[in-house]
């Protein structure tokens, strides 16, 4: 049975390999600064305390409502309580994948920095096996309810009822909650309890010292195995050139094999999102 991996490294000749950390930024820049700002990006809002967010997978979108905090948006560096709109681009690229070629369905998925849940929540929905949200202690009563609201929609449809028996604990293990915080070992045994296949992490990327801690995370993350590559997939929207720059050249320097995905020229004006794993894992299959 092909893997996560074996699917993605099947398209490798559509991605564009990053080898160079200051390279990168210039290109990514310098259509970023030419943007007016009028241009970027605006896909959500962050002062509503509810959105209803349709995910645009197939013939019918799939529509998932977000609880917000936006009173502690920004208190002591916190910004996971409101949706940002790099987790709606990655929430309907990975809907469009999905639909194509990128089977999700044995994929077990870890995703860094959670927030208000929406890419984690959107995969659950689109079949995957098994999702572990994570983030702060602080993020953790928003998070539990965005994913107790969102969790019955598809899941109950997937597996059947012989699969279920009469137990639903196979539905409840499929869509968690745990608290992670960069820098440490998980101290939640459920959030290494089933071998990964894919991390992800949605705009985590706003101080160079948060940076530094995402990418050691995604380190010990894809690091967790050894049969098959831990495959991470980190969407970022364009700020800070300094901090983006620090954060593609500590992935590098961390022995990363990376890429960024194009997803649309529109977007790709404003917002990068990149697919990596570790060097010793495994080697691209030559195009």
């Amino acid at each position: 049975m092909a893997t996560f991996f074996d699917r993605i490294n099947s398209e490798i000749h559509k991605f564009i390999e990053v080898r160079d950390a200051e390279e990168e930024v210039c290109e990514l820049y310098s259509v970023y600064y030419s943007t007016n700002s009028k241009d970027r990006l605006n896909l959500v809002s962050q002062t509503k305390s509810e959105l209803e967010i349709d995910i645009h997978s197939g013939t019918k979108p799939l529509n998932i409502t977000i609880d917000q905090n936006p009173n502690i948006n920004g208190e002591l560096g916190q910004t996971g309580a409101v949706l940002w709109n790099s987790s709606v681009v990655m929430s309907n690229f990975f809907a469009h994948c999905t639909k194509e070629a990128w089977d999700l369905t044995n994929s077990n998925i870890i995703e860094l920095g959670a927030g208000c849940g929406l890419v984690g929540i959107t995969m659950h929905n689109l079949g995957a096996k098994r999702v572990v949200l994570t983030d702060q202690p602080r993020m953790m009563k928003l998070l539990a309810r965005n994913t107790e609201c969102n969790r019955v929609a598809t899941k109950p449809r997937l597996l059947s009822k012989k699969k279920l028996g009469k137990d639903s604990s196979t539905i409840d293990n499929a869509l968690l909650t745990a608290e992670y915080v960069w820098g440490y070992p998980p101290e939640d045994p459920r959030i290494l309890a089933e071998p990964i296949d894919i991390v992800i992490a949605s705009d985590c990327v706003y101080h160079e010292d948060v940076a530094m801690l995402l990418s050691s995370t995604l380190e010990d993350m894809c690091q967790s195995r050894e049969d098959v590559p831990v495959v991470a997939l980190v969407g970022q929207e364009l700020r800070s050139d300094l901090v983006h720059q620090a954060f593609v050249k500590d992935l590098l320097d961390r022995n990363f094999n990376l890429y960024r995905i194009p997803v649309d020229p529109e977007i790709d004006r404003c917002h990068a999102l990149y697919m990596m794993w570790l060097k010793e894992t495994h080697k691209p299959t030559a195009a």
